[in-house]
């Protein structure tokens, strides 16, 4: 590598033109890369609707809800969104 620097130092021409390419090659590979900043996905999704009529909310979450968030939890491939 030692005389990529002596011929660096006795042309600086060449040397801005190496450089130079080197940057356009980058700026022309950059602007030819195929990246989908919002690829189509199909995540999903599952939507459990529960009726208790005559419960309070705390019952209906304690005593059906978590039950039903518990088992679609442990299909393979899911994830849990939270509350």
């Amino acid at each position: 590598m030692q005389w990529l620097a002596e011929i660096c130092i006795r042309r600086p021409v060449f040397a801005v033109m190496l450089i130079l390419a080197l940057v356009v090659a980058g700026v022309a590979s950059y602007l030819q890369l195929g990246v989908d900043r919002f690829p189509k996905m199909d995540l999903p999704t599952v939507y459990v609707s529960t009726i208790y009529r005559g419960a309070a909310a705390e019952e209906v979450e304690s005593e059906v809800t978590q039950i039903i968030e518990d088992s679609v939890a442990t299909v393979s491939g899911s994830t849990s969104c939270g509350r």
